[in-house]
């Protein structure tokens, strides 16, 4: 693999928002960085709240999210690779040309360009006082105790996306309030991220599962990164044609698009154990009440939603 298709697409958020689950059901899209925002107006905004240096509240990093959102236009950048993505890429371009409020610009990329991209974008995060997600290229340069290390796969979670974010912020709610979170499943696993957080923090026993083959082998990547090998022991990673339920699980996450959590409602909520909690996510925020009644209608209750820009995270609890 030599090359990947970068299609960098501008229009309002609320236009490019719900064509990023078009891109990946349709397309074959295999990842999308949103918000390319212009580094002077991001400048300009801290600027306007005298933030010249050092860590930035997240209040702040909000805030600019907020301007990102109301800004006439913003840039998303769609990646395609692997076999026939110069075929997928073409018809998404091709698509986005019937669109009446959008532009696109189509780019071929050189493969050994990727890293550098990422590490413009991706730099520590703060989830909580213990839990900091850090780039792979950092490690030994942050504190041990509190860190997971991330290196990021194309398309897979790193932590920056509200999503992910709302995930992990959950997570650390759990741990806080003492709920059990011995057997975990991170359903949809991307990075493996959430799971690998809940070994970092809980040291639970997390099954890894997603319909990605490169998915997996970037989970294991960073649970490798993270863990001496005896603490991979129990721990399982499994194609998602593949996978069974063989335990009963304290906590399940699933951030995934809003059709997939539907489609997948039953191996979601299979193995998870009457008073266990369910996270959600991957959910437009319209989407959200859609879910709900799905998901309810199967005999959980909802605990709480958060949400997060465009994007929201449903916590579930099974009562029967």
């Amino acid at each position: 693999m030599n090359k990947y298709y970068r299609i960098v697409v501008t229009g309002k958020t609320q236009e490019l928002t719900p064509l990023m689950t078009e891109a990946i059901t349709n397309f074959g899209c295999q990842g999308v960085e949103e918000f390319a925002f212009e580094e002077e107006r991001v400048d300009e905004i801290l600027g306007e709240r005298a933030y010249s240096g050092g860590d930035i509240p997240l209040s702040v990093i909000n805030e600019v999210e907020d301007a990102a959102s109301a800004e006439a236009e913003v840039s998303f950048n769609f990646f395609f690779y692997d076999d026939g993505c110069e075929e997928r890429a073409t018809l998404f371009y091709g698509h986005l040309e019937s669109l009446p409020n959008v532009c696109g610009k189509l780019l071929e990329e050189s493969w050994k360009d990727w890293n550098s991209e990422w590490r413009k974008h991706f730099t520590p995060l703060q989830i909580s006082e213990k839990l900091h997600i850090i780039p792979e290229w950092m490690k030994g340069e942050a504190d041990e105790d509190c860190s997971l290390y991330i290196y990021p796969g194309m398309g897979f979670g790193t932590g920056s996306h509200e999503t992910t974010f709302i995930c992990l912020s959950i997570l650390e709610k759990l741990i806080q309030l003492d709920c059990k979170v011995d057997r975990v499943l991170d359903f949809g696993c991307g990075s493996g991220i959430l799971g690998a957080a809940s070994i970092m923090r809980k040291d639970s026993i997390v099954d890894f599962c997603d319909v990605d083959r490169d998915a997996l082998d970037n989970t294991l990547q960073n649970l490798q990164l993270n863990f001496e090998e005896s603490k991979l022991n129990g721990h399982r990673l499994v194609l998602r044609e593949r996978f069974t339920i063989e335990d009963e699980y304290d906590l399940v996450f699933a951030n995934i698009l809003e059709h997939v959590l539907i489609q997948e409602k039953q191996i979601i909520i299979g193995g998870l154990k009457v008073g266990g909690h369910l996270v959600l996510s991957g959910i437009l925020n319209e989407q959200v009440n859609d879910v709900i009644r799905c998901y309810t209608a199967a005999g959980l209750s909802v605990e709480e939603i958060l949400s997060k820009g465009d994007w929201s995270g449903i916590l579930l609890r099974r009562t029967k």
